[in-house]
């Protein structure tokens, strides 16, 4: 019996293993997705734009669908992350602490941007008639995101970078490449560095995929 129960626990502890990488294509795919749909005004100086955005029934039905996308996003992220910190030989203290920081500030920057149309969308909360409380309320979650939220990021994947190649979990290119990365979006928390972020994760979720696939022992 105590054998068998033995045997059993690697099955019980591959799922997550082979799942967990999936997670993190889901994560790129979702987090690009949620920005791609979230809709904001072609011209964001045009206070005319901002003044009638979210009376905008269609507007508002992008904005919480973006918003939805980016929390399943986050939500596939966090499984990633849990799996790699189980890859590790000695377990990523940092990386978590890193990674839940990045999180947490990605939920806020969503539901902070989220807010005016939701509240409509849900509450029937009047649309604020000024044009300068919107665009703030946006900008407040862009900054979040794209500053708070990138030294964050960064910080995990030059943390993850540093535990994957010291445990030989990576390919030496794509943990320098990590470490490129971390310093783009360390040194500039703004919009183009921070595109590298998702794509890095899509990238080595890949190779994880590659991996779990190799080392999966054929059956007849």
């Amino acid at each position: 019996m105590g054998a068998s129960t033995m045997n059993s626990e690697p099955e019980s502890t591959a799922r997550p293993t082979r799942v967990g990488p999936w997670m993190g294509i889901a994560f790129a795919v979702l987090f690009v997705a949620g920005f791609l749909v979230f809709p904001t005004p072609s011209d964001e100086k045009d206070s005319a734009q901002w003044a009638r955005w979210w009376t905008d029934s269609g507007h508002r039905a992008g904005a919480v669908i973006g918003a939805y996308l980016m929390v399943f996003a986050l939500l596939a992220f966090v499984w990633f992350m849990w799996d790699l910190n189980r890859r590790l030989r000695d377990r990523g203290g940092m990386m978590i602490t890193f990674g839940t920081v990045f999180v947490t500030l990605a939920l806020v920057s969503a539901l902070v941007r989220a807010a005016i149309p939701g509240g409509k969308l849900f509450g029937a909360t009047p649309v604020p008639s000024g044009a300068e409380f919107a665009r703030q309320f946006d900008n407040v979650g862009f900054a979040v995101l794209l500053v708070a939220g990138a030294l964050a990021a960064g910080a995990f994947t030059a943390t993850a970078s540093y535990l994957a190649r010291r445990d030989a979990i990576l390919p030496g290119w794509l943990t320098i490449a990590g470490y490129v990365v971390a310093v783009l979006m360390l040194a500039a928390g703004f919009f183009l560095p921070f595109v590298f972020f998702p794509l890095w994760v899509l990238v080595t979720s890949i190779v994880l995929v590659r991996r779990s696939a190799a080392s999966t022992p054929a059956t007849s």
